[in-house]
């Protein structure tokens, strides 16, 4: 008898790699009469899920592939507050963090309701030009502004609630969610932050100035940051890693916590302690000797 339930599956269907691990979980979900989808991150992946009807969309989408994938497809299902689980193809993965050989026994404790959902923030970044004109962009991981010039620092004055914080030269400024606080932010010596408490992450990066270092907001403050005597085209704004918007230096960026939020699924074992033992080489084993 067909399951009511219906699933997405998302990924880079050119990828033979992926096309294995789709082969799998189509494999089980025939097998137990589950509905599902399928969308390529190479052809009309983006297209695809922007068309899904609010009330049809699926209840839980399976992302196959690196974390920048997953990225994307949650930031494109964030509209539809649809949970997401991530198969790992990629290099660490702290997103998509199944392995391939662990995909068939997630699938039945999913399908048996043995998972849990945590709720990750989203954070919004308007950039405001000086002839008032306005683009938002949202990111799961990090807002960066950085510089494009190899030679050049670039200086900023930092406003936290419209208080005052600090002017400083640096290679840019990174504004991160708890999430992505084991991303760009931990590269630029950022702190690790539980991925579900309420905060922002404000860091430069490489600052001329050694004292300067990461602070750790509330995530309902806004961070205003502006461009000091920059040359047109020295900087740009990157959102999870993706450049979206060369800077003329006259830009005003405000980043706040969105409204929309993410869904991701955590299975038996995949805990975030977890994650940092496996992704970072920590310790294996706890002091009993337990894994």
């Amino acid at each position: 008898m067909e399951n009511s339930k219906k699933f997405a599956i998302l990924g880079n269907l050119d990828n033979p790699e992926v096309l294995e691990v789709v082969h799998e979980v189509t494999s089980t979900f025939q097998a137990e009469g589950i509905l599902y989808d399928t969308y390529s991150s190479t052809g009309d992946f983006e297209q695809d899920i922007q068309g899904l009807v609010p009330g049809c969309e699926p209840e839980l989408a399976i992302v196959i592939g690196g974390d920048g994938t997953f990225m994307n497809a949650a930031r494109l299902l964030a509209d539809y507050r649809v949970p997401l689980i991530g198969v790992n193809l990629g290099r660490r993965g702290f997103l998509t963090d199944v392995s391939v050989r662990e995909v068939k026994k997630c699938l039945v404790e999913i399908l048996n309701g043995q998972y849990k959902i945590e709720t990750r923030t989203l954070i919004e970044a308007s950039v405001e030009h000086h002839e008032k004109s306005q683009e938002k962009y949202n990111a799961l991981n990090d807002i960066v502004v950085i510089k494009t010039n190899f030679g050049r620092l670039l200086e900023f004055e930092i406003h936290v609630d419209g208080d005052f914080v600090t002017t400083t030269r640096a290679d840019g400024f990174i504004v991160s969610t708890p999430t992505g606080s084991t991303a760009y932010s931990l590269s630029a010596g950022g702190p690790i932050v539980y991925p579900t408490l309420p905060a922002l992450l404000l860091l430069p990066i490489s600052p001329h100035t050694l004292t300067n270092r990461p602070i750790v907001l509330s995530d309902d403050c806004e961070i205003e940051i502006r461009l000091v005597q920059i040359e047109p085209e020295h900087s740009c704004i990157s959102v999870d890693g993706h450049l979206r918007m060369i800077l003329d230096g006259t830009e005003t960026i405000k980043v706040r916590r969105s409204t929309k939020s993410v869904k991701l699924v955590r299975v038996s074992g995949h805990t975030f302690y977890n994650q940092l033992r496996q992704k970072l080489g920590w310790g294996v084993e706890s002091p009993s000797g337990s894994k």
